[in-house]
């Protein structure tokens, strides 16, 4: 059962990260503004960028299903059987955005202690 909450949190999703995500990846995914708090992490990786840009689109086909499912667009045996297909890259995009974030914060704190 979807509740009201999921259902404004889904549609958020859908319709504002979806647009910003695509549109990241779509300008080569560049690095923050470099006052940003996180810029640090992501100007030590380079990749960081590519990989977060890349799990927030597998979060938005998940809300994009959930919404589909709810509002009957998808059947429920349809949608199990989507589910499988997007949790996979789910996981292996949040595993590789840890990852690359680990790998980022060593380095900033390896450039830390060097200076």
């Amino acid at each position: 059962m979807v509740t009201l909450f999921d259902l404004i949190v889904s549609g958020f999703v859908a319709l504002v990260v979806l647009p910003l995500a695509v549109s990241s990846l779509v300008a080569g995914s560049p690095p923050p503004p470099p006052n940003m708090f996180l810029a640090k992490y992501y100007l030590a990786e380079p990749r960081l960028m590519l990989a977060s840009n890349l799990f927030l689109l597998a979060v938005c086909a998940t809300a994009i299903q959930r919404l589909a499912t709810h509002f009957g667009v998808l059947s429920e045996p349809v949608s199990r059987s989507l589910d499988i297909w997007i949790s996979v890259p789910f996981v292996v995009l949040l595993l590789a955005f840890l990852g690359l974030f680990i790998k980022a914060i060593l380095t900033v704190r390896r450039a830390n202690r060097a200076a």
